[in-house]
């Protein structure tokens, strides 16, 4: 991202669930995949490593989605 970025950021940056690149970047302070195996199920560890990873324009029209939503919602 190209400035410091703090872990719990990562940790809960995919709706709760950690980043997918996660691992990439932790893996050589500490033993980041027995953390992601303590802290979360196997079905949530599918849901964030499992799959094709979203394209540029997927991530931007959810992220607007978003938006629209909490508008909707305030």
């Amino acid at each position: 991202m190209g400035s410091v970025i703090e872990f719990s950021y990562c940790m809960s940056l995919n709706d709760g669930l950690p980043c997918k690149n996660i691992v990439g970047c932790w893996q050589n302070r500490f033993n980041i995949e027995r953390f992601l195996g303590l802290r979360f199920t196997e079905d949530e560890i599918k849901r964030v490593f499992g799959g094709l990873p979203k394209n540029k324009l997927e991530r931007i029209i959810e992220c607007l989605n978003k938006i629209k939503q909490h508008d909707e919602e305030v």
